[in-house]
């Protein structure tokens, strides 16, 4: 079989070609999309009412994201379809801080480690320097070992 669009083709079988049927002129329809720029991308998804309502909205089933803002502006879901056939729906909702968060003084720390055992560390000091002199004493005794 022989391509009739080949320009090439039609030399050597011209005698051939005439009883081919001609190709049709075939208009494309194409869909009205606005223009957003070349770097702008389309999101799948639309605002809705409550989070209740992303799990009953159907998504596209290539495994992209879809977005669902809150109209109330609280929050927004994404809802993904996962290779194992299930959908995954995550909620983005802003951080809050709290009001009331209070700071530590310099007097407040103070209070704090006065309230704190520090009498366990203490004792602890005494074992250390109580050993320090141990060692001391047993440097000494083989320095006058060595001398002798």
């Amino acid at each position: 079989m022989y391509n009739q669009y080949n320009p090439y083709m039609n030399r050597f079988y011209g005698q051939q070609q005439a009883n081919l049927p001609q190709p049709m002129d075939l208009t494309q329809q194409t869909q009205n999309v606005p223009q957003m720029g070349l770097n702008r991308a389309f999101l799948n998804g639309k605002q809705v009412e409550s989070i209740d309502i992303v799990k009953n909205l159907e998504i596209p089933l290539d495994g992209s994201i879809s977005y669902f803002p809150l109209v109330n502006g609280t929050a927004i879901a994404t809802k993904q379809l996962m290779q194992d056939g299930t959908s995954k729906i995550t909620i983005y909702e802003p951080k809050t801080q709290k009001e009331d968060m209070k700071f530590a003084t310099i007097e407040d720390i103070d209070k704090r480690l006065e309230k704190l055992g520090f009498s366990e560390i203490d004792d602890l000091k005494d074992d250390l320097e109580d050993l320090k002199k141990e060692l001391k004493d047993i440097k000494n005794k083989l320095k006058n070992k060595k001398e002798e």
